[in-house]
C-alpha cells in the first residue's frame, strides 16, 4: 500500500485548479440603437451580406467546377499505372480469406493509394486550392478560360464578392482537401479508385473469362452490335487489367458502365433463347468517381423552397425506377433463389438483428451464436481468450448465408428449429427450413405492398398543410426506403470472392436506389420544417477583417471596439466609408463625467516563442529595423538558446533575452505594455523567457469617451452601435446570472485583470437572423393561462399529456364538461394546476418574429497555463488520498440514469435514481414526448422539442453530479462505451448516453459553482478540471480525468453480498427433438451435488432463517457454462423468495406471472410420489426414472431450477407495475438472502436504522453500486502500484470478469 496518502492535507481537488486551457464562445444578442438600425437599413448592409452569404453557395458551385476539372484532367493523366499487383492481391484473398492474404492485401492497397495520390497532388497549384489563393487566383483564371458571356460575368462578379472574405470557406477547404488524402476514406479519390471499384472491376474480368469460355461465339456478336460505341475497341481489352487506367474518371466510368449495360442485355436475351441462367454472365457496373457527375446523374437540392420543386425531385426519382424496371428486377432476384451460392452471399454485420428478428424471432439469435461459436473456436484461456474473442466480435464485419445458417443451427438450435406463430397462434415452421435465406421472403412481402407512381402538382394542395397529400408521397418513400434496406443487409466494403449472379444485379439496383435516403430526409425536412427558420448568416460590415483582433493598434483595421457604461456592454463597429475620428476613439486617460463610456484598450502579445524571433530575428524588417548582431543570429541558426539542444549555451541564451528585452522597449506597440521582467540571470532557458513575456504580454486597460461623443459619432452614422444583451443583462433580471453572462463579466472584472485568468480573443464574428414568422397571438388577453405541469400526491412535479392539457385548457377558457364520475383523474389534476388570467397577449415564438443580431465572443479560461497530464494528476492524487469514495453511473432499465456512491470499504453512501430532477418527473415527461414524437415521425408532422428536452434534463443530471464529485471527493466510474456496450430495455439509448457522457466531460473540465467567489476555487476564475476533452470519445482508453471506465459485464444481475452470478448456458441443454431434450436436462440434473428438500428441525433449517425451502448444490466445473472462471464454482441455491415469469404476445413482453417456487416444487414432486420431506438427494428417484413416461416432471425440475437462479425479476411496464427486484438463491455471511426490496426506502446511510448495512435497494441500483465497487478495485489497484518514479499502465487498471468475480465473491473491499 502506498504510504504517501496518510501525510495528505488539504480540501476536496483543490490542487486540480489552473491546469490547462479551455477555449469558449460566448454567444449573446446585439440590440442596435434607433440611430444604427437606421442607418443599417439606408446604406443596404444586411442585404450585402446576405446576398454574400447566398453566393457562397454559388462560389462553392464554381469552385466544385475547378475540383472536378482537376480531378478528371489528373486521372486522365494517369495511364501507365500498374494494378496487377492489387488484382492479384484480390485474387489470393478470394482464395483464401485469411490474416496473412487480408493484411497484404492492405498493405498493397495501401501502396496504390499513396502512388495515386502522389500523382493527384503533383501541381504547382496543388496547395493553393485549398487555401484563400483559390479564390483571388486560381478561380478568376479557370473562369476566362472555360466560362463565356453572362455567366462569365457572373462568376467572376461573385468571385470578387469575396476577395478578402475567404474565411467563409474555411470548413469547406478542409473537406475538399480530404478528398486528395491518400488515407481519407470513403469520401477520397484513392479510395474510390483502390478499395472500391478495383474488385468491382476485377469481378467483371472473371465474368468476362466466363463468357469466353461459356459462351465464347457471343462476343463477336456483341462487338457487332457495339461497333459505333467500342470505336475500334475490342472487349478483350476493355476487359484486361491494363484497361483500368481508363476507368478512373467519371467519363471513363460512364462508358465503361454502358458497355457493361448492353453486356448484360445481349446476354440476358442469349441466356432466355438457351433456357440459361443469366446470372453468371453479369457485369457489376462501376461506382461513380468523387465528385463526379454521371450523365444519368440524379440531383437533390440541398434544400427544397416550394412544393414544386418537391413534386418535380420526386416524380423524376419515380419514373427513374419505372424506366430500370425496378420491381421486375427484384423479382427477379427472388425467383432465382435456388441457384445463388449461399457460400458467396453475404450479410453485413450492421443488419444481423434485422435478420435474426425476421428468421429467427429474436434479435439476438445471430449475436449469440456467434458468441458461442467464438468461445468454442478461439483457443486460449481466461482474461487472454476474452480479449480474442472481444476482437474477433470487432472483427466481424460480415459473414456468408452458408456460415450463419451453420453457426446459429449449431449454437442456437432453439432459434433454428423453433416455430413461427402466425396471427391466429398457429406455430408453423419458419420459412421452410431456409435459414437465412428465409429473409428474401421479406422481400416478397414488400414487393406485395409497393406501388410507384408519379403525382401531379397542385398549387391549390400544400404539403405542408395538407398532410394527406404529403402521405402519399411518404407511402411511396417508405416503400421504396424499406427496398433499399433489405438491399443494403447484402452489401459489404470488403473485397472478398461474390456470388456475381447475386451482387451484379443487386448492386446495380442500390446504385439506383441510393438516392432515396437524402430524397427521404429532405422533403420529410420541408414538410415537417417549423413555421419559422433559425438560419442566419455573418455579417462584415463591409470589412473583411472585422472584429479579428482587438489590438489598439488594428482599430481602424479590424473595424470594432468594445465599450462599457453603466454596467452595460457595447460594441461599436466602425463605418468603413466614413470611419470615426482617430483622436475621438483614442480616448482619454481621465474619466470627466459619470455618463462617459469606457472603452477597452486591449494588449497581446500572442504566441512569444514564435513572435519574438519571427519579429526580431526571422523578418527582413526587424533584421533592418533593430539590427541583429551576426553573433545572435548565428547562435540562434545553432540553437544555442534551446536547453535540450546539444549546443545549449547558457551566456548565449541570456545574451538573446537581453536582445530581446532591448527590442521590446524599441518596439512601437509592445514598449507600452509596462513589461516589468526578472533579472536575466534568472532564467534558466529561453522558455522561461517566453513564459515570463507570455502572461504579461496580455492586459486590458480604459480609456473614456464621453456620452456627447458617442451619442454624435452613432447619429452621424460613422458607427453603429449595440449593445450586448441576455437576459442576465437585463435591467429586469432577477436571480443567478448564467455561466456565459459571468464570463462575459469576469473578461473585465478587476479580479481577472489583477491576475489573468479569462483572455479576451479576436475573431469575434457578427450574425443577422432574420424574422420568419408573423405575430401570431396565440393567447389572447384575458384568457387563463395554465401551467403545463402540476405537483401530485406524491410531492413530483410532472407533466400533462397533450390530451389532457388540451382538456384543462378548454374547460377554463371553452366551457368544457368535466365528467366527475368517468374522469377522476381529470378532476385531480384541476385541483393541484396551476392557472392564472393573462393580462397580455401573448405571441408564440416571439423571438423569430423579429430581426435579431448576434454576437460570437471567442474566450480562452487559464490564459497563460502550460496544459498538465489530467490522468496523471488524477492518478497521483487517488494515490495520496486515503478518503476517496466513488460515484457508479449507470443507466437503467427502470430509470433513466442511476447512481451509487460508495466509500472506499464498500458501504453504499448514498444511491439514487435520476428519474427526477429537481423535483420534475423527467421519465414521465420523455415517455409522453416519445409516444407523440413516434406518432408525428411515422406521419411526418411537426417533431416535438423532445431534443431540448433531454439536453435540458442531461444538464439538470450532470450539475448534480459534478456537485457530488466535489462534495464526495469522488471519482467517477461509467460503463466503457467502446467494450461491448450493454443491450437491453433501457430507457437512455446508446446516443443520448454518449451526449450525457460527453456533456459530463465538457462541464468537469472547467467545472465552476456560481454561489461561490470569482476567485475562490470553485469560482468563476478557479474551475476545477477534473477531466480533459479528448478529440474523439472513441479513444479515451480507461480514464479521462476522474472518470474512469469498466466493463459493464456482471454488474446489475450479481447477488452484491455474496457475487453469485448464473452462468449456466441452459440452451446448450435444449437439443433438438423432445428426447434430446429430456435427455439433456436430465443429464443436466444429475450433474448437480445434490438435490434436497430443507424441512424443520435441521441444522441448516435454523441456518437459513427458520424457512423450508428447496437447496441444489452445484459445482459449476459440472455443467456446460459460459465461457467465464471464476474463482467460486461450488454453491448451494435455495427457493427463497418469488420469481417472475415473464409472459409474450407476439414477441413482445406483455405481461407476466409471480412463481411461488419452494410451493411449485413441492406440488412437482406429491404429483410424482417422491417422498422429499426427509431431505433425502431427490437425484436418487431421478437416476431411475424413465426419460419418456417421467418427461414432464424432469423438464418441470429443470425449469424450476432456472428460475432459482434467475437473479433479476421484473414486472413488465404495461402492466403498470414498478416491480423490479433482485432476488438471490444464495445465503450470505449474515445467514439471509439478499433480497432489493428490503432496501427500498434507503437511499444514504443515514436512513438506516441499527447499524443494517445499506444496500442496493432494486436492480438498477445494483448496476449502479456494482460499477462502484469496479472503481474502487481500480482506485486499490492505484494505491497498490502507484510511486513517484512509476508510471501507471493503463493495463493496471483493467478490471476482467475473473478479477472483478474474485473482487466481489470474496469481499476484497471490505
Amino acid at each position: 500500500m502506498n504510504k504517501a496518502a496518510d501525510n495528505y492535507t488539504g480540501s476536496n481537488y483543490d490542487e486540480f485548479i489552473a491546469l490547462s486551457k479551455v477555449q469558449k464562445t460566448l454567444r449573446n444578442e446585439l440590440k442596435p440603437t434607433p440611430f444604427t438600425a437606421e442607418h443599417i437599413k439606408q446604406r443596404g448592409i444586411i442585404s450585402e451580406d446576405e446576398y454574400r452569404a447566398q453566393q457562397s453557395l454559388e462560389l462553392k458551385k464554381i469552385a466544385d467546377e475547378y475540383y472536378r476539372n482537376y480531378i478528371t484532367h489528373k486521372l486522365n493523366d494517369i495511364n501507365n499505372l500498374d494494378f496487377y499487383n492489387l488484382f492479384d492481391a484480390i485474387e489470393e484473398k478470394y482464395k483464401k480469406n485469411d490474416k496473412e492474404n487480408r493484411d497484404k492485401l492492405d498493405l498493397v492497397e495501401k501502396s496504390k493509394r499513396g502512388e495515386i495520390a502522389k500523382m493527384l497532388s503533383a501541381d504547382d497549384n496543388f496547395k493553393s486550392m485549398f487555401e484563400a489563393k483559390l479564390i483571388t487566383q486560381l478561380l478568376p483564371v479557370y473562369v476566362e478560360q472555360n466560362y463565356i458571356g453572362e455567366d462569365k460575368e457572373k462568376a467572376l462578379e461573385t468571385i470578387t464578392l469575396f476577395k478578402g472574405f475567404t474565411t467563409y470557406f474555411t470548413d469547406y477547404f478542409n473537406i475538399r482537401k480530404n478528398m486528395f488524402k491518400e488515407n481519407g476514406g470513403a469520401s477520397s479519390i484513392c479510395y474510390r479508385i483502390v478499395n472500391v471499384n478495383a474488385s468491382i472491376f476485377y469481378d467483371n474480368l472473371k465474368t468476362f473469362m466466363c463468357i469466353k469460355e461459356k459462351a465464347g461465339d457471343e462476343i463477336a456478336l456483341i462487338e457487332e452490335e457495339l461497333t459505333e460505341k467500342l470505336d475500334g475497341w475490342r472487349l478483350e481489352h476493355i476487359f484486361s487489367g491494363d484497361y483500368y487506367n481508363e476507368v478512373l474518371a467519371q467519363k471513363g466510368i460512364d462508358y465503361y458502365n454502358q458497355i457493361c449495360g448492353d453486356i448484360n442485355k445481349h446476354m440476358n436475351l442469349y441466356c432466355q433463347q438457351n433456357k440459361l441462367k443469366a446470372n453468371v454472365f453479369k457485369m457489376t457496373k462501376l461506382q461513380k468517381q468523387i465528385m463526379g457527375i454521371s450523365e444519368k446523374a440524379f440531383e437533390i437540392p440541398p434544400m427544397y423552397q416550394n412544393d414544386e420543386e418537391v413534386y418535380a425531385s420526386f416524380n423524376e426519382f419515380i419514373s427513374r425506377l419505372e424506366e430500370v424496371k425496378l420491381t421486375d428486377r427484384l423479382r427477379n432476384i427472388l425467383q432465382n433463389i435456388n441457384i445463388y451460392n449461399t457460400a458467396k452471399i453475404y450479410i453485413n454485420a450492421r443488419y444481423y438483428t434485422n435478420v435474426s428478428s425476421y428468421v429467427y424471432g429474436g434479435w439476438g439469435a445471430i449475436d449469440s451464436a456467434i458468441e458461442r461459436y467464438l468461445c468454442n473456436t478461439i483457443a486460449g484461456k481466461g482474461q487472454s481468450k476474452v480479449k480474442k474473442i472481444e476482437n474477433a466480435k470487432k472483427d466481424n464485419k460480415f459473414m456468408s448465408v452458408k456460415e450463419l445458417d451453420s453457426i446459429v443451427a449449431e449454437y442456437e438450435p432453439d432459434y433454428f428449429n423453433a416455430p413461427y406463430i402466425d396471427d391466429d397462434d398457429n406455430a408453423v415452421k419458419a420459412f421452410g427450413g431456409q435459414g437465412v435465406l428465409g429473409y428474401f421472403n421479406k422481400m416478397s412481402e414488400l414487393l406485395a405492398d409497393v406501388s410507384l407512381y408519379t403525382i401531379d402538382y397542385n398549387s391549390d394542395d400544400s404539403l405542408i398543410e395538407n398532410k394527406e397529400s404529403a402521405l402519399r408521397i411518404k407511402k411511396q418513400l417508405d416503400d421504396i426506403m424499406s427496398l433499399y434496406h433489405w438491399l443494403q443487409t447484402f452489401i459489404i466494403d470488403e473485397v472478398v470472392e461474390k456470388d456475381n449472379a447475386f451482387y451484379a444485379e443487386l448492386e446495380d439496383i442500390c446504385c439506383e436506389l441510393e438516392n432515396v435516403v437524402t430524397l427521404y430526409d429532405r422533403i420529410r425536412n420541408y414538410v415537417t420544417k417549423k413555421p419559422y427558420s433559425t438560419q442566419k448568416f455573418k455579417l462584415n460590415f463591409a470589412s473583411p477583417t472585422l472584429a479579428s483582433g482587438w489590438s489598439r493598434s488594428k482599430e481602424f483595421d479590424n473595424n470594432a471596439i468594445i465599450l462599457l457604461r453603466n454596467n452595460k456592454y457595447y460594441i461599436a463597429i466602425f463605418n468603413v466609408n466614413n470611419k470615426p475620428d482617430k483622436q475621438i476613439i483614442k480616448g482619454s486617460e481621465e474619466q470627466r463625467l459619470s455618463t462617459d463610456y469606457k472603452k477597452m484598450v486591449y494588449n497581446l502579445l500572442p504566441g512569444p516563442n514564435k513572435m519574438l524571433p519571427k519579429v526580431f530575428i526571422k523578418s527582413d524588417t526587424g533584421k533592418r529595423d533593430y539590427n541583429p548582431s551576426s553573433y545572435i543570429l548565428e547562435g540562434y541558426e545553432k540553437n544555442r538558446h534551446i536547453k535540450s539542444s546539444g549546443n545549449f549555451d547558457i551566456n548565449y541564451c541570456h545574451d538573446l533575452i537581453d536582445y530581446y528585452k532591448a527590442c521590446i522597449n524599441k518596439h512601437p506597440e509592445w514598449k507600452n505594455y509596462g513589461f516589468k521582467f526578472e533579472e536575466t540571470t534568472q532564467y534558466n532557458d529561453i522558455g522561461q523567457f517566453y513564459k515570463d513575456v507570455e502572461k504579461q504580454g496580455y492586459s486590458i486597460s480604459w480609456v473614456y469617451i464621453s456620452e456627447a461623443d458617442i451619442s454624435r459619432l452613432d447619429e452621424e452614422g460613422k458607427i453603429y452601435l449595440f449593445e450586448i444583451y441576455n437576459k442576465d443583462l437585463s435591467s429586469h433580471s432577477t436571480g443567478k446570472d448564467n455561466l456565459h453572462t459571468m464570463y462575459l463579466k469576469n473578461i473585465f472584472s478587476e479580479d481577472n485583470l489583477k491576475n489573468i485568468c479569462i483572455e479576451l480573443n479576436g475573431n469575434a464574428e457578427l450574425f443577422y437572423r432574420k424574422s420568419s414568422m408573423k405575430r401570431n397571438i396565440t393567447h389572447k388577453k384575458d384568457t387563463v393561462l395554465v401551467n403545463k405541469t402540476y405537483i401530485n400526491e406524491a410531492g413530483v412535479r410532472v407533466s400533462l399529456t397533450d390530451e389532457d392539457y388540451i382538456k384543462v385548457y378548454n374547460y377554463y377558457n371553452n366551457d368544457y364538461v368535466i365528467d366527475v364520475e368517468k374522469d377522476k383523474k381529470l378532476v385531480e389534476i384541476l385541483e393541484r394546476i396551476g392557472h392564472r388570467k393573462n393580462p397580455i397577449d401573448i405571441i408564440k415564438d416571439k423571438r423569430y418574429t423579429e430581426d435579431k443580431y448576434f454576437l460570437h465572443l471567442p474566450i480562452t479560461i487559464n490564459y497563460g497555463v502550460d496544459d498538465e497530464n489530467i490522468n496523471a494528476k488524477m492518478i497521483e492524487y487517488i494515490a495520496k488520498h486515503n478518503n476517496m469514495n466513488v460515484i457508479g453511473i449507470d443507466r437503467g432499465e427502470r430509470n433513466l440514469i442511476y447512481i451509487s456512491v460508495i466509500n472506499n470499504k464498500g458501504n453504499i453512501i448514498e444511491q439514487k435514481s435520476f428519474n427526477l430532477v429537481n423535483n420534475y418527473d423527467y421519465k414521465n415527461k420523455l415517455k409522453n414526448m416519445e409516444k407523440t414524437r413516434d406518432n408525428a415521425r411515422k406521419n411526418w408532422q411537426e417533431i416535438g422539442k423532445i431534443k431540448d428536452v433531454k439536453s435540458g434534463y442531461l444538464s439538470g443530471v450532470i450539475s448534480k453530479i459534478a456537485r457530488m464529485v466535489i462534495d464526495y471527493n469522488a471519482i467517477i466510474v461509467m460503463e466503457d462505451l467502446n467494450k461491448g456496450f450493454k443491450r437491453g430495455r433501457f430507457k437512455v439509448e446508446r446516443q443520448v448516453y454518449q451526449k450525457f457522457e460527453n456533456m459530463l466531460i465538457s462541464k468537469l473540465n472547467y467545472l465552476v459553482f456560481k454561489e461561490r467567489k470569482a476567485d475562490e476555487n470553485g469560482g468563476i476564475l478557479r474551475g476545477y478540471q477534473l477531466t480533459y476533452i479528448p478529440k474523439s470519445i472513441k479513444n479515451v482508453g480507461k480514464q479521462c480525468g476522474c472518470i474512469f471506465y469498466v466493463p459493464a459485464a456482471y454488474t446489475s444481475k450479481i447477488d452484491p453480498s455474496t457475487g453469485f452470478i448464473n452462468i449456466f448456458d441452459f440452451k446448450k441443454y435444449s437439443g433438438s427433438g423432445i428426447n434430446a431434450k429430456v435427455k439433456d436436462k436430465k443429464e443436466f440434473l444429475m450433474s448437480m451435488n445434490s438435490i434436497r428438500y430443507v424441512n424443520e428441525g435441521s441444522a441448516e433449517y435454523e441456518k437459513i432463517g427458520h424457512r423450508q425451502l428447496f437447496a441444489f448444490s452445484f459445482d459449476y466445473n459440472n455443467f456446460k457454462t459460459y465461457n467465464v472462471s471464476i474463482p467460486v464454482n461450488e454453491w448451494t441455491t435455495y427457493t427463497y423468495g418469488e420469481r417472475i415469469k415473464k409472459l409474450y404476445k407476439d414477441g413482445r413482453w406483455s405481461g407476466s406471472e409471480v412463481l411461488n417456487l419452494t410451493e411449485d416444487l413441492i406440488e412437482l414432486m406429491e404429483q410424482y410420489g417422491i417422498e422429499y420431506k426427509d431431505g433425502h438427494d431427490i437425484r436418487e428417484d431421478i437416476s431411475h426414472m424413465d426419460e419418456t413416461r417421467n418427461a414432464d416432471f424432469i423438464c418441470s425440475l429443470f425449469e424450476k431450477f432456472k428460475y432459482t437462479v434467475q437473479l433479476r425479476n421484473s414486472k413488465s411496464e404495461a402492466e403498470g407495475d414498478d416491480y423490479d427486484r433482485l432476488v438471490s438463491p444464495v445465503l450470505n455471511s449474515h445467514n439471509g438472502f439478499f433480497d432489493s426490496s428490503d432496501y427500498k426506502e434507503n437511499e444514504k446511510s443515514d436512513d438506516i436504522i441499527d447499524d443494517k448495512q445499506i444496500m442496493p435497494k432494486d436492480a438498477d441500483a445494483n448496476g449502479a453500486y456494482c460499477i462502484a465497487l469496479k472503481g474502487l478495485y481500480e482506485i486499490n489497484k492505484i494505491k497498490e502500484n502507484w510511486s513517484d518514479d512509476k508510471k501507471l499502465k493503463e493495463s493496471e487498471l483493467y478490471i476482467g470478469v475473473t478479477e472483478w468475480l474474485d473482487y466481489i465473491q470474496n469481499r476484497r473491499f471490505e
